[in-house]
């Protein structure tokens, strides 16, 4: 039995050699392949370190991770049908100089785009809901057969019944 996958990642990691402090802007888009070619972007991180997430569908949820000082991942949880589709990251550095103190802006990076496919596994999904199904239906079955003939035999056993004599009745009838 397969397992569905709950977690997926997107990781994007940037290598900069400098003197200077460096912070980075991540920001993740989107493309749904299907419904339309419209990029959307789904979640960013200020240089500040301040996360924040757009407007996506209510199946799943993101998470940023930051892993070390230039790798950031995107967590995709309980991934659905609708989560399919390309996803890239742009990553803008920033850098501190220490002379003047001021940060600076360096040019995007863009990442390569990934394509997620999210396989729904029918089978897999309803082997144990139509497992317990079954088996709930049929001891229910066998339940209420056993139940209804041990009601059967002990409450409804029809007595013996003596029917009384004719005789009797047309002799009380005639008097």
């Amino acid at each position: 039995m397969g397992e569905r996958q709950e977690k997926v990642g997107v990781n994007r990691r940037e290598r900069v050699n400098t003197d200077y402090d460096l912070a980075y802007e991540v920001r993740w888009f989107f493309t749904r392949l299907r419904g339309g070619q419209t990029t959307n972007q789904i979640a960013s991180v200020d240089r500040f370190g301040v996360v924040r997430k757009d407007d996506r569908n209510s199946s799943s949820d993101i998470s940023i991770e930051r892993t070390d000082t230039h790798t950031y991942l995107l967590n995709i949880h309980g991934t659905q049908d609708s989560d399919s589709g390309e996803y890239h990251c742009v990553a803008t550095p920033w850098y501190l100089s220490a002379s003047t103190g001021s940060w600076t802006q360096a040019g995007e990076l863009t990442s390569s785009r990934i394509f997620l496919t999210v396989k729904f596994a029918v089978w897999e999904s309803l082997q144990l809901p139509l497992l317990y199904g079954v088996s709930a239906s049929i001891g229910v079955g066998l339940f209420s057969l056993v139940f209804g003939l041990v009601c059967a035999h002990c409450c409804c056993r029809n007595t013996m019944h003596t029917p009384r004599s004719r005789n009797k009745l047309m002799d009380l009838e005639m008097d």
